[in-house]
């Protein structure tokens, strides 16, 4: 940073530009100094692929859920089927005993 003059108090002002402002990180074994740009970058692929993956699992999800529907609704109607199917036979049984 460089010295942009004295306040009136004899403190030194410094200036700040935010293009020129940089994050230091430590990687490992060595410093490496990333710019605001890039960390946003970085931070807003992340953010991408997290919201990339949760709309993959909602669909996968919701696959899922269409898949147990239509199956729910299969075996609906084939127990009612079923069920029709018994209550008339049970019927004709019935008729059939009181002809006896």
């Amino acid at each position: 940073m460089s010295q942009e003059g004295h306040g009136s108090d004899g403190d030194v002002e410094m200036g700040l530009n935010t293009d020129q402002v940089t994050t230091e990180v430590f990687t490992g074994r060595t410093d490496k100094t990333y710019s605001i740009e890039e960390i946003n970058k970085i931070c807003n692929e992340k953010a991408q692929e997290a919201k990339t993956a949760a709309e993959k699992t909602i669909e996968m999800i919701e696959a899922d859920r269409k898949k147990k529907l239509e199956k729910i609704s299969q075996l609906r109607t084939e127990l009612t089927n079923t069920i029709n199917d018994a209550n008339i036979k049970i019927n004709k049984i019935y008729e059939d005993l009181k002809k006896i």
